[in-house]
């Protein structure tokens, strides 16, 4: 999947930054969050999980593990580095600056906009964690 291989080279990038691993912590929790809420960039997920699983046929008789479960950190790989890059990339400015860094993060990851959702998990990030 091209998509995996790009995102494996922008992870390589993103290490190199200095506050890569918070940047990283923060986007897999974030986008699991998605994922598990079914929020966002289901469509793109739902559709990169069917590619797998027909790439991979032992991932649908894997007995009672879900494929959606057993997955998830390949499925939702390249959006969370796409996301951690961004929130790396993002200067450490007050709250003013959050619906300038949602519409940076929306386009990255390549999206229209995020649902509007107060409890979203980017948003709390965005608004209330940094400083």
């Amino acid at each position: 999947m091209p998509e995996l291989v790009a995102a494996h080279h922008a992870h390589q990038r993103l290490i190199r930054h200095p506050s890569a691993l918070t940047a990283w912590t923060t986007a897999r929790a974030i986008t699991t969050r998605w994922y598990d809420h079914q929020q966002h960039l289901t469509h793109r997920w739902h559709t990169r999980l069917a590619r797998l699983c027909a790439a991979n046929p032992r991932l649908t008789t894997t007995g009672s593990a879900s494929p959606a479960l057993v997955t998830r950190d390949l499925v939702i790989y390249p959006e969370t580095v796409t996301l951690a890059r961004a929130l790396a990339a993002l200067p450490n400015r007050p709250h003013r600056d959050t619906g300038k860094a949602l519409t940076l993060i929306v386009h990255r990851l390549g999206l229209p906009r995020l649902a509007s959702n107060a409890n979203d998990p980017l948003r709390v990030f965005l608004t209330h964690t940094r400083h």
